[in-house]
């Protein structure tokens, strides 16, 4: 079952199943739900709102998407379950709060409509139906199971893709996790929201108190996007090309100086890097908190920044595990850093609004002190070099490529320039997160580990820490075959924070 209805216009409402046909017969552990309150509907206002078509840098998300390279980022939500009034989360609880919430997340009752021929740039589609049975499951692992079952278990179901003929996202509640903890794995396409606009998702979904605050919707119904229809489409993709012809241009004019010094600043990347790209959709997955204020305590005796911290465990912990790998570690790694570049009135509208700053990791350097000195000075300069080039540099980009064939071209620039990628040779990503805790359906959550992705162009690494109440959460996401035994990056990065605790204060 699809979770959209055939198009037949623009409906009233938005129908929401919170259970799945014949679930009953095997979810024995789980709430039962009156047949009468198994489907709910979000009411929609009487005027749908215009048609909403995918940025340039949104397509090029989808279409960047390959059979080694899924497009989906996510998070691992640590529940602290044993610790919950009413117990632990069943999976109806989890579906009908996503229910509840869902008229205040337009991303997630989208689909993706292509234009035929890909004439023109697809559209966002207000689904008429979901199923929450679907998209939200729930799974128990071995009774006791521990961290690294838990992160085999998430590393797995991220390397399988998104069903794009449903909302572009599913949710997992993880149970059987040592200490009565459960887990909850989300997993949302890039297509649909970047940092900033995930943050502003997970905030319709959890509450700062554990009493759960009610969210009802609007009176007159939420504002649904209009469906065109094909007729329209068509009509309209003309006019749009004749335009992208105008946009490429200009484009070309104002990203062509700033991509130029960039591909000055990817011949840096090292030929030998150990880091290849990803040449399989097989996912490892790792993660670890580290303490925030400890964090603190060394960026003011070092008169440096928390990322200058953050980016030195990164470097340090690099380091350690190319030396037990048997790799020279005699060159720099070039990293590639996500900027958000969204403006005020931007927030609140999902889809994508970032850039990438580059960087060189001084793997070379032995001493930490001098490392992390290093560090401070080079991301100093990538920010100067990031401020003289536009601050839209990935969408002007994007739209010099054609949405033509359904992506077709994209992926056949790819495999051409295959020989050279990656081109860098990591990401490393710093997302600031509340310092207050969360609750889900009133449980707590203890942690909140990022699960990033992984493309031919960015390398087979992935490092993605995000700050909550208080610790820094890590999530490392490797391609096996291109980065093994990731486990031990998160151990060398509790090593490098107690180096670094040792270092003298500057006077």
């Amino acid at each position: 079952m699809h979770s959209s209805a055939p198009d037949t216009g623009t409906p009233r409402g938005i129908g929401l199943r919170v259970t799945t046909p014949g679930e009953s017969l095997y979810a024995v552990t789980d709430t039962a739900m009156s047949p009468r309150t198994a489907t709910v509907t979000i009411p929609a206002a009487p005027e749908p709102g215009r048609p909403l078509q995918l940025s340039s840098l949104d397509l090029q998300l989808l279409d960047l998407e390959s059979a080694s390279a899924p497009m989906h980022v996510g998070a691992v939500t640590i529940l602290d379950s044993a610790a919950a009034s009413n117990g632990p989360l069943d999976v109806t609880s989890l579906r009908r709060l996503f229910a509840d919430r869902l008229h205040l997340i337009a991303p997630l009752r989208r689909r993706v409509r292509t234009v035929p021929f890909g004439l023109d740039l697809p559209y966002w589609e207000d689904c008429d139906y979901i199923d929450l049975g679907y998209h939200v499951r729930h799974t128990r692992l071995p009774e006791g199971a521990g961290d690294d079952q838990v992160a085999d278990y998430v590393a797995r179901r991220h390397a399988a893709p998104l069903d794009r003929t449903r909302p572009l996202w599913e949710c997992d509640l993880i149970s059987g996790i040592a200490d009565g903890r459960q887990a909850v794995y989300t997993k949302i396409h890039h297509a649909v929201i970047d940092g900033v606009s995930g943050a502003e998702i997970m905030a319709a979904i959890l509450d700062v108190h554990p009493e759960q605050q009610p969210t009802p919707p609007p009176a007159d119904g939420i504002s649904r996007n209009r469906r065109p229809s094909i007729t329209e489409i068509l009509a309209r993709s003309l006019p749009n090309m004749l335009g992208r012809q105008a946009i490429r241009a200009q484009s070309l004019l104002q990203a062509g100086p700033a991509l130029l010094q960039a591909r000055g600043d990817l011949r840096a990347k090292r030929p030998d890097a150990p880091i290849e790209k990803p040449t399989t959709t097989a996912r490892s997955l790792t993660y670890t908190s580290l303490p925030l204020d400890e964090v603190k305590n060394i960026k003011n005796r070092v008169d440096g920044t928390v990322n200058d911290v953050v980016m030195e465990l990164c470097t340090s912990a690099l380091r350690r595990w190319l030396l037990d790998h048997d790799y020279a570690a005699d060159q720099h790694l070039v990293a590639a850093i996500p900027v958000s570049v969204r403006t005020p009135e931007q927030f609140g509208t999902a889809g994508n609004q970032f850039s990438l700053m580059l960087t060189a990791l001084p793997i070379a350097e032995s001493d930490p002190e001098h490392r992390l000195k290093l560090l401070h000075n080079n991301l100093l300069d990538a920010k100067r070099r990031f401020q003289t080039q536009p601050p839209t540099l990935l969408h002007k980009a994007a739209s010099l490529l054609t949405p033509l064939l359904n992506g077709l071209p994209t992926r056949a620039l790819l495999r051409a320039v295959a020989p050279n990628l990656p081109l860098v040779d990591l990401v490393v990503s710093n997302v600031p997160g509340p310092q207050m805790p969360l609750y889900l359906n009133g449980i707590r959550i203890r942690h909140s580990f990022p699960v990033s992705l992984l493309t031919e162009l960015s390398g087979g690494l992935n490092i993605t820490v995000m700050s909550y109440d208080g610790h820094l959460d890590f999530g490392i996401l490797a391609a096996p075959d291109a980065f093994p035994d990731v486990r031990d990056l998160a151990g060398h990065l509790r090593q490098a924070l107690t180096d670094l605790q040792q270092l003298p204060e500057r006077p």
